[in-house]
């Protein structure tokens, strides 16, 4: 399934209008990652967002209503990565807080 154009356009200015300089873009589990160095901290998937969360803020995370552990191909959930569902980042404010923490997880 493709993601959401839309969802990229508003990371991608988020990310800028929060200062982040140098994020780049790059193909991830049939989504687009958003990467710091090496690293991706957030991929735009189906209509909603992968996240890498710090560890400890991910029992947290699990715990916003529709968020659930990224468990590619219904396997072992992958270490601190959830699915956030499109109605927890419908509006700027909650989305660019999720792209904080995905800044956090990785740095």
């Amino acid at each position: 399934m493709a993601y959401d154009s839309g969802l990229v356009a508003r990371v991608a200015d988020l990310l800028l209008s929060l200062g982040e300089r140098g994020i780049r873009q790059k193909n991830v589990f049939s989504g687009l990652g958003f990467m710091t160095g090496k690293s991706a901290f957030a991929i735009a998937w189906r209509d909603g967002l992968l996240v890498k969360c710090p560890r400890a803020e991910y029992e947290a995370a699990l715990a916003v209503p529709g968020v659930i552990p990224f468990a590619p191909g219904g396997e072992r959930p992958m270490s601190t990565w959830v699915v956030v569902p499109p109605d927890a980042i419908a509006d700027d404010p909650e989305l660019g807080e999720w792209l904080a923490r995905g800044l956090r997880g990785v740095r």
